[in-house]
């Protein structure tokens, strides 16, 4: 049985709409992981393909001309970034819609590794177009 700590040190048991809540917060933090698994694909998929035919057109004899991954890496970059972005928008309203704070939102281990798996996305996107070489 699940139990909560009351200000005095007692432990009590959850409430139906404490344990509802927390199952609904623990769901969305899965539909955001979900989130991050599928950018992460789009974004590895789409970087590896300009990285591997920018590797191929740099041969003597081929017949790929240089440049030609970019568009449809930067596609699939792109493909994989802002949707991340819309599922912690979605991910970040609906706990706040359940009672927590800003920073608490934030703080959430899930959170953090979308919003860092975002600013990735963004650089590698950028570095491609604006040819940085930083990767």
């Amino acid at each position: 049985m699940a139990v909560s700590q009351s200000k005095a040190g007692l432990h009590q048991p959850l409430t139906s709409d404490e344990l509802a809540s927390i199952r609904t917060i623990l769901a969305a933090e899965r539909t955001l992981l979900a989130w991050v698994r599928t950018a992460m694909a789009f974004i590895s998929f789409g970087f590896a393909m300009i990285k591997v035919l920018e590797s191929m057109a740099g041969g003597t004899l081929s017949s790929i001309r240089p440049g030609a991954g970019n568009t449809i890496g930067l596609f699939l970059m792109f493909v994989g970034t802002v949707p991340l972005a819309v599922g912690m928008y979605q991910f970040y309203k609906m706990v706040q819609m359940l009672g927590q704070k800003p920073g608490q939102i934030v703080m959430n281990p899930s959170f953090f590794l979308a919003f860092i798996i975002l600013i990735l996305g963004v650089i590698l996107f950028f570095n491609v177009t604006f040819q940085w070489n930083l990767v």
